[in-house]
């Protein structure tokens, strides 16, 4: 992955649970081959996992969509890992907000399949978390099939009070309000 006269919106550097160094940056427009390839680094289950649809490949209108984001309503990140001197993506998280003017946004994750458990995506939800509090959301939503746990156990360990429902089609929306567990009351 080469980044020379690129700019990016988001950059930050994060340690995963084995120690490793996780790099953190905005998704942008030259990424599309990325994206691409990422699709055939997810199992079955996980590609239906994140698109709620059984799907291999992205369309070209899809990968526009994915990487082309104005950084505030729609916000995409991509996780990469160094492994023998080469730089490799490891997963990718976004936020989307349904209107303009909205205060809350859906949330979505993908972590390839030879990196989950390594708490990829906790730690791309922090950083989804940071910047959606800088651009004034106050909750993200989830839609996540019930059977999936690893999904569900990062939701659930983010500190944030967490609601969920079942909507009418079996999938859980979870919501989880952006507050900081630390903040003080002032009751």
């Amino acid at each position: 992955m080469q980044l020379i006269g690129l700019k990016l919106k988001y950059f930050a550097k994060d340690q995963l649970r084995d120690g490793r160094v996780l790099d953190i940056r905005s998704i942008i427009p030259e990424d599309k081959p990325i994206l691409a390839e990422g699709m055939h680094h997810l199992s079955p289950a996980s590609l239906y996992y994140r698109f709620l649809t059984p799907k291999r490949e992205l369309t070209d209108k899809e990968l526009a969509y994915f990487t082309e984001v104005d950084f505030f309503h729609h916000v995409a990140l991509l996780a990469s890992i160094e492994e023998d001197g080469k730089i490799l993506p490891a997963g990718v998280a976004r936020y989307v907000m349904p209107s303009t003017n909205a205060t809350e946004a859906e949330i979505a994750f993908a972590v390839n399949e030879e990196y989950q458990g390594l708490g990829i995506a906790t730690v791309l939800l922090k950083h989804l978390t940071k910047i959606a509090k800088g651009n004034s959301i106050k909750t993200f939503t989830a839609l996540v099939l019930p059977d999936n746990h690893k999904m569900l156990d990062v939701l659930k360990h983010s500190q944030m009070p967490m609601k969920s429902f079942m909507n009418t089609t079996g999938v859980l929306q979870v919501n989880l309000e952006l507050v900081d567990p630390n903040a003080k009351s002032l009751d």
